[in-house]
């Protein structure tokens, strides 16, 4: 599977000659990190000890990382004080994509994170998920209807809804959401424009596609449900069902 991105962790202790990457939280460091996705109960109040004892379960997302990493700075050990798990808390709507990529290789943006001091501490470090995005594999897949879904989110990408209308059935690229008006009227103008992060076929009519963007003061890490349908030998998006609310 080709990755999206590459871990900077991982470039950053190459570069140290093996040496865990070490992060500053006080510059707000990290800002990305990639790994496997995991969730565990882990126990919760009054002691954060032992569910079996009478501590409350409480469901945490871990998130694995490809190799050791530290903080630094004032209050914080060097490289020899290394770990390779990270606490990662979803904010804003994000539990949803989260949960639905458990167990799964994942790249988080963290909007803030801080060293956890007190009993709850669950790893080293605390991330609060502003984004989430699988790695997929997303090549063109020739001779499957994926290469239209893969257009229309190009076309998106660079604001252009007249091109993205070409790829939807025509009775729905004259008006309504999927209308090249409807579409350059949201997708122009972003301040970040969308980004296509992957495609998943789940049957020859059916993909699920994550994808990025940020409009105005939201920004939104989002999967979509996409159904297509040939007509006369030619493949259309013929539904679009948005998964986590953007």
């Amino acid at each position: 599977m080709r990755r999206l991105a590459a871990c900077a962790l991982i470039s950053i202790a190459a570069a140290s000659g093996g040496q865990a990457a070490c992060y500053e939280i006080s510059k707000g460091q990290p800002s990305q990190l990639s790994g496997d996705l995991h969730r565990r109960i882990l126990p919760g109040p009054p002691n954060y000890k032992d569910v079996q004892t009478g501590d409350q379960p409480e469901p945490t997302y871990l998130l694995e990382l490809d190799a050791d990493i530290c903080l630094k700075g004032e209050g914080f050990a060097d490289s020899a004080s290394s770990f390779r798990e990270v606490h990662v808390v979803p904010v804003g709507g994000m539990d949803g994509a989260m949960a639905s990529l458990i167990g799964r290789r994942v790249t988080v943006g963290i909007v803030d994170r801080w060293a956890p001091k007190d009993a709850n501490r669950r790893a080293p470090l605390m991330a609060i998920v502003g984004s989430i995005a699988p790695e997929e594999d997303i090549t063109e897949q020739p001779g499957t209807a994926a290469t239209v879904v893969r257009a229309f989110y190009l076309a998106l990408g660079t604001g252009d809804g007249k091109d993205a209308a070409r790829f939807v059935v025509p009775e729905k690229s004259a008006k309504g959401p999927l209308s090249a008006a409807a579409l350059s009227g949201f997708y122009g103008g972003m301040q970040a424009p969308l980004k296509l992060l992957g495609i998943e076929a789940k049957a020859d009519d059916l993909f699920f596609v994550s994808y990025a963007f940020r409009k105005g003061a939201t920004a939104c890490s989002g999967r979509a449900e996409v159904t297509t349908v040939n007509e006369g030998g030619k493949d259309y998006i013929k539904g679009i069902k948005a998964l986590d609310g953007c």
